[in-house]
């Protein structure tokens, strides 16, 4: 995970960049006006951060809403010095995805801004279940049909990026970002490949040979369940949408013509 820290003064962002790293978060401290250069040169997709974290700046809310004015979909956490229910609302209503009193610790930041993401996602748990596997994003080890799945921790942060996007094709430029924090270089291909074939193996070993994660060439991997793991549709579902229930007038029969056997 990679977030920017917006902090004017050296103490306080030092301490608050100790507490991002504890979190395991990479950061980069920036001042607001080389933030809004960045933004400018580089666009919205160009900034590349998962989270823009804003100390104390000058008018947070307007900073906020001009992140957002320019399409800024990372998640925005903002500190402020005292509890002020009065500047909370002003900023959550600019678009913030969360505000925290200062000093923070690293694992509630973290997981608030885990939290923000997920919400961008469309996922309403840490928990996202594909067939037989449900792969948590939390930090625990996935299950199988409810048997613990044991990964390593590049494994399993790999799998979760996976995980959190199932279903779409996801490069390994993005997955080396989110996992290492860096953008994918050539050398540095051949990295994910390794561990995409070792999660293969273990994923297979656990459901009887099946394949989740499928190679798309020239564009990334894909995380979903094979036909034979999607879970089967109810018979009462599958009727209903064979023979989909027909309304009294569509039908033309008057509700009189129905009579109960005796």
């Amino acid at each position: 995970m990679r977030a920017v820290l917006v902090e004017p003064n050296p103490l306080i962002a030092d301490a608050l960049g100790r507490q991002l790293g504890m979190g395991k978060i990479r950061y980069d401290r920036q001042d607001w006006a080389g933030l809004e250069e960045l933004l400018r040169e580089q666009g919205a997709e160009g900034l590349g951060y998962d989270a823009i974290v804003l100390g104390s700046v000058e008018d947070p809310a307007r900073c906020v809403a001009a992140l957002r004015a320019h399409q800024v979909g990372a998640a925005i956490l903002c500190l402020l010095d005292r509890r002020c229910v009065a500047t909370t609302v002003e900023l959550l209503h600019a678009g913030a995805d969360d505000v925290l009193v200062k000093p923070v610790v690293s694992a509630e930041v973290r997981a608030r801004i885990e939290v923000a993401r997920r919400r961008s996602r469309g996922l309403l748990s840490n928990a996202v279940r594909v067939g037989q596997l449900t792969v948590f994003l939390d930090g625990r080890d996935p299950e199988v049909a409810g048997e613990r799945l044991r990964l390593s921790q590049r494994e399993h942060a790999i799998l979760g990026v996976l995980a959190a996007h199932h279903r779409r094709v996801v490069s390994k430029e993005h997955i080396y970002d989110e996992v290492y924090g860096l953008s994918g270089a050539d050398p540095l291909d051949k990295v994910i490949d390794v561990y995409i074939c070792k999660l293969r193996k273990k994923i297979a070993e656990a459901t009887g040979g099946a394949r989740y994660i499928e190679t798309v060439y020239g564009r990334g991997y894909k995380f979903e369940a094979p036909p034979e793991h999607e879970e089967a549709v109810p018979a009462a579902a599958s009727a209903a949408r064979r023979f989909p229930a027909i309304p009294f007038a569509a039908s033309g029969l008057h509700p009189g013509c129905l009579v109960a056997a005796e």
